[in-house]
């Protein structure tokens, strides 16, 4: 019996000494995201059939949130594949609070003008406290 030393493994996972995997940036998108966004452009050819043209203002409403959804997955997935500390992930952060909080405030602007104001008061205080908050946990609180 030969006393032989263990050979390292190739398998990084058993291996502590084994170089860790560098991740690759996947440009493909996976499928989920891609029946989300078919989903979204579907509800929104159904929106403008529905509405025609008799009301452009609902209309540019539901085009805005659409192109601002869009916009907003896009700077997520930015964000995401951006490299801690550079400073693409923090333009790509500053791009994904600012289309929430114009998301928010187009949403909260709508809803004001159907309820009464006491409720588009608190709707707008709701909202404000939800921007400040992300602002807050994006900017502020760091990447803990």
């Amino acid at each position: 019996m030969a006393n032989n030393p263990p050979k390292p493994s190739s398998d990084p996972q058993r291996d502590p000494a084994a170089p860790a995997a560098t991740p690759r940036r996947n440009r493909r998108l996976p499928w989920v995201t891609v029946a989300i966004l078919l989903g979204l452009a579907v509800n929104l050819a159904l929106c403008v059939r529905r509405v025609g043209g008799d009301d452009r203002r609902a209309v540019a409403f539901v085009g805005f949130s659409h192109l601002n959804l869009l916009l907003l997955f896009g700077a997520i997935r930015h964000f995401e594949v951006s490299p801690h500390g550079s400073p693409a992930r923090g333009r790509a952060r500053l791009a994904v609070w600012l289309l929430t909080t114009t998301l928010t405030a187009a949403f909260t602007w709508k809803i004001g003008a159907m309820v009464p104001l006491g409720f588009a008061v608190a709707a707008w205080i709701m909202a404000a406290a939800t921007v400040l908050g992300g602002f807050y946990m994006m900017f502020l609180h760091g990447e803990k």
